[in-house]
């Protein structure tokens, strides 16, 4: 039995993203889309209310059969046991969704749920959207009682999503995304069209998504105003091994403009002991773990990186040397 489970595959990790937010910034509704968007992918979503009835689950639920309920309060304190468990059941399930989508009650810390998140190794972080009510926002960070709070979502974000901006002068949502875009620790900051957003966020630019891809791009343009990047997929290959202090220094100051970065690497660490590991960056936070045989497949004699976000061609140019100085033999000269 036990030579039976050691030889079993194991399965794919699951897409983890939170979707946070302040209260009343259109998170449900960001979620609502997202589930009605023709992506054909599958899945879950566990949202957290704040209160005694979650009503953000039973609007979430008439869009999903596949909706986890977590009540009463913060999630990544009050309920974090519930959050353990309910991670647990979702990653042995037999039928396992492509994405966990978690909607944070709009008084926790969406930083500390995707940290929860990431204790268990069936998911693999791939954004944190934070919902910025662009009617709001200012108001609710100049508030003593709750600004804190609000800036420290803020601050959690891989991506900032803009709301209610079809609730202001056309004039004036230009700035208003400016403002949000100040603010934030991310240049990947986009203007919601009725809580629709570009499906890269999530997901990656695979054959058939590319077109929608340049799509979203010329959406943004429009909703916003002044040109910027098309969300945009760049994969990069390094034959030579990678320095992995100096890898792992580079990956976490990567541009603002970089939504995530994945791939698998071959590294030596400070001891010359090389090995193939997983690369993993979203949100700021960097995951490197080893890889298996059945990962590393036939392309383990190279690193190959995947970087997406806003990269225009200097962006990519920089990704290019920058991954490149990160040779061994450039660190040794």
């Amino acid at each position: 039995m036990k030579a039976a489970a050691a030889s079993s595959p194991v399965p794919a990790p699951i897409d983890l993203a939170v979707v946070g937010g302040y209260l009343g910034a259109g998170k449900t509704t960001v979620v609502n889309r997202l589930l009605e968007a023709p992506h054909g992918k599958r899945i879950a979503v566990l949202v957290n209310d704040f209160g005694a009835v979650n009503i953000d689950a039973r609007l979430v639920r008439a869009r999903s059969d596949d909706v986890i309920e977590l009540d009463n309060g913060c999630i990544c304190c009050t309920i974090g046991g519930a959050l353990v468990d309910a991670l647990g059941r979702v990653a042995a399930r037999a039928d396992r969704p492509d994405l966990l989508l978690i909607e944070a009650s709009g008084v926790s810390d969406p930083a500390k749920i995707a940290q929860v998140g990431l204790l268990n190794g069936a998911f693999r972080l791939t954004a944190v959207l934070v919902i910025a009510d662009a009617l709001e926002l200012v108001h609710t960070l100049a508030d003593p009682l709750v600004g804190a709070m609000a800036q420290q979502q803020i601050d959690s974000a891989s991506a900032v999503i803009v709301t209610k901006l079809d609730l202001i002068e056309a004039g004036a949502r230009e700035r208003a995304v400016a403002d949000v875009r100040a603010l934030a620790p991310t240049d990947i900051v986009v203007a919601a069209d009725h809580g629709r957003v570009p499906l890269a966020l999530l997901f990656d630019a695979s054959v058939a998504e590319r077109r929608a891809l340049a799509d979203a791009g010329r959406w943004q343009r429009r909703a916003v105003g002044p040109p910027m990047p098309a969300f945009t997929s760049v994969a990069i290959a390094v034959p030579e091994v990678l320095d992995k202090a100096r890898l792992r220094a580079w990956l976490k100051a990567l541009p603002r403009t970089v939504l995530r970065a994945k791939g698998f690497v071959r590294v030596a660490d400070a001891q010359g002991d090389i090995s193939t590991r997983v690369c993993q960056v979203a949100a700021r936070r960097l995951r490197m773990s080893a890889a298996t045989q059945s990962e590393q497949g036939s392309e383990s004699a190279e690193s190959t990186m995947v970087f997406i976000g806003f990269i225009d061609m200097e962006t990519e140019a920089m990704l290019r040397d920058g991954l490149h100085e990160c040779v061994l033999q450039a660190v040794q000269v």
